[in-house]
């Protein structure tokens, strides 16, 4: 990469190049490959079934790679996901054509850019919407023994294993468990309680993590409490 862009020895001489890390072609093939074929056995669902089962995938393979040089990788794997939702369009409306699909399935956003996109507002998620997180390294000689759960536990909030629902709750929550109020540690099993109990209520608003003992002990009150008011009203 040149002198200014080298990389440096212990010694702080250049080193003359500089590793730079994307998804191999092999990953990039599987993952437009497992598209092709979830598109193609949804092709006669309606088109929030496919969105709703299309995202998780997405939302998955751009998170593991969000932290390398991935953007333009990205760019093209959208390319290749709207040619395929296309085709989608196309099998379930043979003979009306391009227009005719591209105006009953895509939306337009802000930037003008075609959005696979329900009426109802529900979008298929486009890779180049998980944005690019460099590695932090840890601070000086930080050790996750060292005693400071708040550094590890906000560090947290930034592994690839706690992207989504779990990092969107650790930022909101500043690395704590809302039972117990202690910091998450790097080692500690993280789970997600439904406040109202309904697993289909996915909101953020009913969502909150805890350790997983915490949520045990938590769920153990609950079914306790029960057990007694339905003790109480058979009393009476």
């Amino acid at each position: 990469m040149g002198k200014t862009h080298s990389g440096k020895n212990t010694k702080g001489r250049p080193l003359g190049f500089k590793t730079i890390i994307k998804p191999s072609k092999q990953a990039i093939k599987r993952h437009v490959r497992a598209i092709k074929q979830q598109v193609k056995w949804l092709r006669t669902r309606p088109q929030v079934d496919v969105i709703k089962i299309l995202n998780p995938i997405i939302r998955g393979w751009t998170a593991y790679y969000r932290s390398v040089i991935a953007s333009e990788v990205f760019q093209k794997c959208d390319a290749v996901l709207f040619e395929q939702l296309l085709r989608w369009s196309f099998v379930r409306h043979q003979g009306k054509g391009r227009d005719y699909a591209i105006k009953k399935y895509w939306r337009s956003d802000e930037s003008r850019k075609l959005v696979f996109k329900t009426p109802e507002d529900a979008e298929v998620r486009r890779h180049a919407m998980t944005k690019i997180e460099r590695h932090v390294k840890v601070k000086g000689s930080a050790s996750p023994y060292d005693g400071n759960l708040r550094y590890w536990s906000q560090r947290l909030t930034k592994h690839a294993a706690y992207y989504g629902r779990v990092g969107a709750l650790l930022h909101k929550q500043r690395g704590r468990c809302c039972w117990c109020g202690l910091h998450f540690g790097s080692e500690d099993v993280i789970e997600i309680d439904h406040i109202d109990r309904n697993r289909s209520n996915n909101q953020l608003d009913n969502l909150r993590a805890m350790h997983r003992h915490c949520h045990d002990e938590r769920h153990a009150r609950v079914a306790l409490g029960e057990e007694r008011r339905a003790a109480g009203v058979n009393h009476k």
